[in-house]
Formats: C-alpha cells, sequence, structure tokens
C-alpha cells in the first residue's frame, strides 16, 4: 500500500532554526525538499556561515577517524543497540580518540609485523633445509660466519666470479656449498673467519647479489641453531597473534558502544548542518518545504508547535496534479508482505498514485514456487533451513529472501499433499498418493500444462484489468486503448476456445471472433500509422506471455524426473549404503536447483509477463529526515 503524503511548508524565527532542525531531525518524518529543485519558491536558498563550515568539516574528520577505529576494533555495528548514552562534546570525543588510537595502532602494527614474519621465515626454513646437509662442520666452529647467496639460474657464472673473489679475500680460508633452491633461484653458502665477513659482505654489495639475510636475532647464529630458531619462532608467533587480538577484542568491548554512539552523533550532527543548504531564508526567516505522510502531519505539527511555540508556522499546501507527480513514495504493508516490497523496488519504485503490487506478488510468487517445487521432502527440508539461517539473518536483503522462500517452501508442502510427492515418488513407499494430480503420470501431461497455461491467462488478465484501472486514474488515452485492446482481446479468445472446446454454444463463436477483432482495432489505435502492422504481432505477443507460464510445469516436471533418478539408481546399487548416499547426492542438487530455479522463474514471470500489463515505476522514494540513532523501521512508517 502507498500512503497518502502531504505537502507541507515551515517559516520560522532564524534564531529557532537549529532547535527545529534537531527537533525534525528526531521526529524522523518529514522528507525535506531541496528548494534549488522548487520553481515556484518565494526566497533565496540559505547562506551557510563560514563557521558552519568549520564545524561541518570537523565532523567529517571525526566520522573518518570514529570509522576507523571501529573497522579496526572489529565492532559489530549492526548488533550494537541504537540508544543514545547522552550527549558528548567533539572536544571530549577527540580526546577520547586520541588517547585510545595510539594504543589501538601500536597493537595492529605489532600484529602486521607477526603476519609478516610468520610469511617470511617459511622461506628461510625451506632454503636452509635444503643447504644444511651440506653445510661443512666449520660453520659450527666459533669465529666462522656464514653468508648467503641467492643467484638466478640465468647468472649461475656469477657464483664463480664470487668463489675466486672469496678465496682471494680470505687467502683460501673459505668454504663453500651450493643448491638448488627452486626452478628459478640457486643458493650458495660461504664459510669464513669472521674477520672476512665485512669485505665480502661489501663485495657481494658492489656486484649487486641478493644475499641469503636471515633476521637480526638469528644471523649470529649457527646454520642449525638458525634453523631450529626459526622453527621455534614460527610456532610462537600464533600465541602471540592470539595475545593481541585478545587485548584488541577486550579493547572493543569497552570501546565499541561509545565509538558507535559517538559516530551516530557526528553524523546526526553532520546531517543537521548539510540540510541547511536545502532552506530558503530572507533576512529573520527560514522557510522548509517537504513532506509528510498524512497520518503524521498534525503530530508533526503538534511536536514543533509545543518546541517552538508561537514562532513557527506550519501549513500543508494544496496538492495539484503538478505537485502530486513530485510526491515521494512511502510504502506500507503488513509484515508477511513486507519482505516482498524489496523485490518490487528492485523493479522500481512505484509511481505516488501507482498501485503497490506488493500484496499481489507476496500472493503469486510464493504460490507459483511451490507449484514448480511441488514436494514435501524438499519443502520441509527448504523451510527448516529457512527457519534455522533466519535466526541469525535479522535484517536486511538475505533475511528477507530467506522470508520469502520460507514462504515457498510452505507452498511446496501444500503442491506436494496435492501432487503426492516427497523426495519425489519415494513417498508412494509410505501410502502417500496425490489428492489432486499425479504430474509424473505421462497420461496426466497435457492436462498439467494446460493447468498452467489456465494460471498464466488469470495472471495476465488481471494484470491487464489492473492496468485499465491505472490508464483511467491517469486519464492516460493510449495506455487506455492499448491495455483495454489487449485485455477485450484476450478476452474474445478465451471465449472462442471455450466455444471451439464445446464448453460454451457454439452462438458465442461470431461474437468472441468480433471481440479479438475490436481489440486488436483498440490496440493498433494506441500505436498511430503503425498500429495496423504492430498490433497483430503485440496481440499474438500476449498469447506468447501467456503460453510462458508453462515453464512452471516444465521446471516442476524437471524436478520430478530428477527426484526419480535419485531414487532408482540409489536403489540400483547393491550396497545400502553406496545407493542410500548416491541418492541423497542427487536429491540435495534437486533441492538446490528446485530452489534457485523456481525463484528466478517465479521473478521473471512477475517482472516481464504480469507487471508490465500495468506497473510502469520511476518513482521517488520516500527518506525522511531521520537520526541515525532512531531505530530502522523498515518500510512502515510510524
Amino acid at each position: 500500500m502507498i500512503l497518502e503524503m502531504t505537502r507541507v511548508q515551515i517559516l520560522g524565527i532564524r534564531g529557532d532554526l537549529q532547535q527545529v532542525v534537531h527537533k525534525l531531525h528526531q521526529i524522523g518524518t518529514l522528507q525535506i525538499d531541496d528548494i534549488h529543485n522548487i520553481p515556484d519558491a518565494p526566497i533565496h536558498e540559505f547562506s551557510i556561515s563560514t563557521e558552519t563550515q568549520k564545524s561541518q568539516e570537523d565532523s567529517r574528520y571525526l566520522i573518518t577517524q570514529l570509522q576507523g577505529l571501529i573497522q579496526t576494533l572489529s565492532c559489530e555495528v549492526e548488533n550494537m543497540p541504537t540508544k543514545s548514552m547522552g550527549f558528548v562534546s567533539p572536544r571530549e570525543i577527540r580526546t577520547q580518540i586520541n588517547s585510545l588510537t595510539p594504543r589501538v595502532q601500536e597493537l595492529n602494527l605489532a600484529r602486521r609485523e607477526l603476519l609478516s614474519e610468520q610469511e617470511i621465515l617459511p622461506r628461510y626454513i625451506t632454503t636452509l633445509k635444503k643447504l644444511l646437509p651440506m653445510v661443512p662442520s666449520s660453520a659450527n666452529q666459533p669465529g666462522n660466519a656464514t653468508i648467503g647467496v641467492l643467484i638466478d639460474v640465468s647468472h649461475i657464472n656469477t657464483l664463480d666470479w664470487i668463489s675466486k673473489r672469496v678465496l682471494e679475500i680470505t687467502r683460501g680460508k673459505a668454504e663453500f656449498v651450493a643448491a638448488s633452491v627452486d626452478e628459478s633461484t640457486q643458493a650458495m653458502m660461504i664459510v669464513c673467519p669472521r674477520a672476512y665477513a665485512s669485505e665480502i659482505e661489501n663485495l657481494l654489495g658492489q656486484k649487486d647479489v641478493s644475499q641469503l639475510h636471515l633476521p637480526t636475532e638469528f644471523s649470529h647464529l649457527a646454520p642449525q641453531r638458525s634453523l631450529d630458531a626459526l622453527n621455534e619462532r614460527l610456532e610462537a608467533i600464533p600465541v602471540e597473534i592470539w595475545e593481541i587480538d585478545d587485548q584488541l577484542g577486550t579493547l572493543g568491548e569497552e570501546w565499541c558502544p561509545r565509538l558507535n554512539n559517538w559516530l551516530l552523533m557526528q553524523e546526526d550532527t553532520l546531517d543537521e548542518v548539510e540540510v541547511l543548504s536545502h532552506f530558503g531564508e530572507t533576512e529573520h526567516t527560514f522557510i522548509i518545504y517537504g513532506w509528510v505522510p498524512t497520518r503524521n502531519y498534525e503530530a508533526l505539527k503538534q511536536a514543533l508547535e509545543e518546541e517552538i511555540g508561537s514562532r513557527i508556522f506550519v501549513s500543508a499546501l494544496e496538492m495539484t496534479p503538478e505537485t502530486r507527480k513530485l510526491a515521494p513514495v512511502a510504502m506500507e504493508n503488513p509484515g508477511p508482505v513486507r519482505p516482498f516490497e524489496r523485490l518490487v523496488r528492485l523493479r522500481a519504485v512505484p509511481l505516488y498514485e501507482d498501485i503497490d503490487p506488493s500484496g499481489l506478488t507476496a500472493f503469486f510468487l510464493p504460490l507459483f514456487f511451490g507449484m514448480m517445487l511441488g514436494d514435501i521432502g524438499y519443502g520441509l527440508v527448504l523451510l527448516v533451513g529457512c527457519l534455522v539461517a533466519g535466526r541469525r539473518m535479522k535484517s536486511g536483503f538475505v533475511s528477507d529472501l530467506l522470508k520469502i522462500l520460507r514462504v515457498g517452501a510452505i507452498w511446496a508442502i501444500v503442491f506436494g499433499f496435492l501432487y503426492g510427492e516427497a523426495f519425489g515418488a519415494l513417498g508412494e513407499r509410505f501410502g502417500l498418493h496425490a489428492i489432486w494430480m499425479d504430474r509424473a503420470s505421462p497420461k496426466n501431461l497435457m492436462g498439467f500444462i494446460l493447468t498452467f497455461v489456465g494460471v498464466g491467462a488469470i495472471h495476465i488478465t488481471l494484470g491487464l484489468v489492473l492496468g485499465v484501472w491505472q490508464a483511467a486514474v491517469h486519464r492516460n488515452r493510449n495506455h487506455l486503448l492499448e491495455r483495454g485492446g489487449m485485455l477485450v482481446g484476450l478476452i474474445g479468445l478465451f471465449l472462442l476456445t471455450a466455444t471451439l472446446a464445446e464448453l460454451l454454444p457454439a452462438s458465442l463463436t461470431s461474437p468472441s471472433i468480433a471481440a479479438i477483432i475490436v481489440g486488436v482495432v483498440l490496440l493498433g489505435a494506441s500505436m498511430g500509422k503503425a498500429g495496423a502492422v504492430v498490433a497483430p504481432i503485440e496481440f499474438i505477443g500476449v498469447i506468447g506471455n501467456i503460453l510462458s507460464y508453462m515453464r512452471i510445469a516444465a521446471i516442476g516436471l524437471a524436478s520430478v524426473y530428477l527426484a526419480k533418478v535419485a531414487n532408482d539408481l540409489g536403489g540400483m546399487i547393491g550396497n545400502l549404503v553406496m545407493g542410500a548416499l548416491v541418492a541423497v547426492l542427487i536429491h540435495a542438487l534437486n533441492l538446490v536447483m528446485g530452489a534457485f530455479s523456481p525463484t528466478i522463474h517465479s521473478m521473471r514471470l512477475h517482472y516481464v509477463e504480469f507487471y508490465r500489463k500495468f506497473y510502469e515505476g520511476g518513482g521517488r522514494p520516500y527518506v525522511p529526515f531521520r537520526s541515525h540513532s532512531t531505530p530502522d523501521v523498515g518500510s512502515s512508517i510510524d
């Protein structure tokens, strides 16, 4: 349902502006219009002082700092209460942030360094493990140093040059071992008296040769001791990371609620400053234009008059046809219908004077889903899965999708009884039989398909009836001729089909044909000169829309036969356990497809076939000026 809106004008003294804006923010029902978009506004736009602009920038910077801390501390903002903890000045917030930030940065830096160390140390360990078996015993003698060299295999000749130069420097008192680290890297270790280590390292630096630099705390150790120490260090790092995470968690428990409330407070402050640019002003007064649900108008007016007194003037402006087109759209539906509003908005926000199709979608979409899946076993599994997952997802798109699937699962169970199916034909072994129609039986195939053609005819006809009504409300001649022509032509086609099937008297044949002709003529009249050619094609397209509903039968039959394959294949395998496993895997695949495919095709039948007959969309969503600390009530309006 689309709520009736009232256009509001608020006039007051400039000295009361801050108090008025704050009160409007708390009330949270007025959508404020930008005066730049109001051509008949009697006064010029509001001028914002330099001091206000500076306050605006300060709030933005403070918000950025708070968001950074909240992200660093991994605060779960969605699960936090939004109730204010009382006013805290920006100066006090900055003081608190400045005391917290260094502690968080220090812990965060230590954690990043540990993670980096955890990533790098295995490389040293791998290289040392390859070289260690070849390292001479002299490497472990006191007074000797070990220097590692890494060379790309394309420059392996450099190792010979390094060996010669090192022997010259050490007067032959050096030993060398080399091994392949990987396909592209060759490593060499030089063992020499420690007195020559600096000169050798300078040589390698001049030649721009990569050295195997162990971390400082390991570089003075002998190779085997270095390897042992590296492994010990690698084992100790996760413990240190856990300790840091524990400290961050403790800080989060202490600070996250405060940080979140400060963030909401600053966002509110910024909103109340930024909205000033939407107002108009004179030397002594201000003026605000906006929209409020009609049922909330008196409460808004009373609240402002109680807050400000006689210095505020709140009035409802006359709604002209032009202003009605500008009215924002506030959708409100009962709780079970509300998740389907999101699907409608995915298509488009309805116009203010349009029909809200959320209720129709809430009925037909799960119904089509149930018709396609139509299995007690699959429906129960899907229902339980949605209920379990719904406990974790309290709001948002996924939560709404789970609620939609939950209703579809209930319909699937209902049609499962009507079709006599539980995990395909498995239910027959427990005495389950079709109440309405066994859709897996070949003799019922044509009747099953025609049933859903009839469902499509009803759905499309309903859409056209709504479309004719909408065209009449909007006084749109072309839409009235187009949709009325389609409706009259379809009625004629239905009557003709019934007479040919001998369900109606043959005397209705001529009136039926006449109705089809009149319908096509009306349809063509809405298209101008090209109507004579295009109208018959468009009318055939409407028939195609109806036949498109056969997908309900096709997808349902595909699910039935895949379930049959699962049961038959599981029974053919001699081993009971393996047979059951195969059957369960195929049924699981069928359930996933049964949840996904009917959802997509049910939405397609609405978006492409149904909505196009009456629903245009293109409305402006209702976005009230509401405090961030005000609980989000979804689509309902307080």
